[in-house]
């Protein structure tokens, strides 16, 4: 997969996650915002570990 791609998913995925847990929390104050922006960035980067992991396993069994 390309990298283009894979940072695409990732941000898409940190963008998600704020929202979603925007909305489930029912607070938009700054340090509420900034909280749940923190950990969307966190998952992002477990998620894009996981992609770039799952990408790599894949070339390398089918070679």
């Amino acid at each position: 997969m390309e990298r283009k791609r894979i940072i695409a998913q990732v941000v898409a995925a940190i963008l998600l996650y704020t929202v979603i847990s925007l909305i489930l929390e029912k607070e938009y104050t700054q340090p509420i915002i900034l909280r749940e922006l923190g950990e969307g960035l966190i998952f992002g980067i477990i998620y894009g570990l996981f992609i770039w992991i799952r990408e790599k396993w894949r070339k390398k069994g089918s070679s």
